[in-house]
């Protein structure tokens, strides 16, 4: 029976970093690989054309409350806050500021909640679009079905749009 519910876990980790979303991460070392460019360097020429072509660019930050937060393989803990600190940056491309959380029930028989944010890109995915839409930023573990009413999910979502400067790291990478 442990050995069936091992597989089971390990079948959905594997599934669920297997999923695409809109997360961009940006590495905490790039700033120094980004100091090592020529400024004349063509490259950089068309990083800082794009830079000015393309709508101002953001960091999502969110702080999702009523999930479960997985502490090791196998212990989570209920209801607790999730944030984006502990998990990968987010970037956008022209954010609107609105977002939805939107519960689903997962096949294994507990409910998820999947937090969306609009704007007109995900930086990393796609090039900025003219319309504004909503972007899968994560996935949360709520609660087993049987719980779904005891824990209501709540989130708090935070825009920071990037100077032009700051712009033009990530697009450096």
């Amino acid at each position: 029976m442990q050995s069936t519910n091992f597989t089971r876990k390990s079948l959905i980790l594997t599934l669920a970093l297997a999923v695409a979303s809109c997360q961009s991460t940006v590495g905490a070392g790039s700033t120094e690989q980004n100091m090592s460019v020529p400024a004349a360097d063509n490259f950089t020429q068309k990083v800082k054309t794009l830079a000015q072509e393309y709508p101002p660019l953001y960091r999502v930050s969110w702080n999702v409350c009523g999930v479960q937060k997985r502490v090791s393989i196998g212990r989570t803990l209920l209801n607790q806050c999730v944030d984006a600190q502990s998990t990968r940056t987010m970037l956008v491309w022209g954010a609107t500021g609105g977002y939805k959380l939107i519960p689903t029930h997962q096949y294994t028989g507990g409910v998820q909640s999947h937090l969306f944010v609009e704007s007109k890109g995900c930086f990393g995915l796609n090039k900025p679009s003219s319309n504004a839409q909503y972007y899968k930023a994560r996935t949360f573990l709520v609660a087993q079905l049987a719980q779904k009413d005891k824990f209501k999910p709540t989130a708090q979502v935070k825009l920071t749009q990037l100077s032009d400067e700051k712009k033009k790291m990530p697009l450096l990478n």
